[in-house]
């Protein structure tokens, strides 16, 4: 009798510390599980705020600063894929376009770009691996749009200065518990309007067009 009495009482001394243990072992798991969750990455809807800053340095490519947000699907640690759209203001405005008028109604006149510009454009991004700093290579292709601008002494000719852009990019992401922080350094290739040559007093008119090449660095922060 004594003896099961001595196994009862030694049973019941085990069972807390059994159960602690068992405590223990389900909290290191969840941990574990919980540190695998952030060293994948983040997965689902994703959303940055960036500044571009844009520029040739010369007043016949593309010039601006600006702001964009940019919204769309991370789906692992690696690639992201969005869209983009914002503002920018145009560095070296000019009110009027310069033009040359013939006796014969002939002409030509040197093209700008609106002070304001609407970007919209699809974004892609590729990410190395990294802990606190990652590396990354983005692509953005789509259109700065504006509205037409009247071509000085024709006023009644006007044309649009909508520019077609791509903008690949490296750049160095760094995580933080609450947001990540980025910057980027790249080339936008761009197709715009140049040259315009106009006869019979701008009654027919001939739009050239050509490739320019701006460099870019965008700041952002991505949540």
């Amino acid at each position: 009798m004594k003896q099961r009495v001595f196994i009862a009482l030694l049973v019941a001394l085990m069972l807390p510390a059994v159960a602690s243990a068992q405590l223990i072992t389900t909290a290191q798991t969840i941990t574990v599980k919980e540190k695998r969750v952030v060293e994948d990455g983040y997965k689902g809807y994703q959303q940055s705020i960036d500044v571009p800053i844009v520029t040739n340095f010369d007043d016949d490519g593309t010039n601006y600063v600006g702001v964009n947000y940019i919204g769309g699907y991370r789906f692992n640690d690696m690639f992201f894929l969005g869209a983009g759209i914002g503002i920018n203001f145009n560095l070296f405005y000019h009110e009027y376009d310069g033009s040359s008028l013939y006796n014969d109604g002939s002409g030509h006149a040197w093209t700008f770009d609106n002070l304001v510009s609407v970007p919209l454009y699809a974004h892609a991004r590729l990410y190395l691996r990294g802990a606190k700093c990652q590396p990354f290579f983005s692509l953005s292709i789509g259109g700065l749009l504006s509205g037409n601008r009247e071509i000085e002494d024709l006023y009644d000719v006007t044309y649009n200065p909508s520019v077609f852009f791509i903008n690949p990019a490296v750049g160095l992401n760094f995580r933080g518990k609450a947001c990540d922080f980025y910057v980027t350094a790249g080339l936008l290739p761009h197709y715009k309007v140049d040259w315009i040559e106009f006869w019979n007093y701008g009654r027919e008119m001939e739009l050239e067009r050509g490739w320019y090449c701006s460099m870019s660095i965008n700041l952002g922060v991505t949540f």
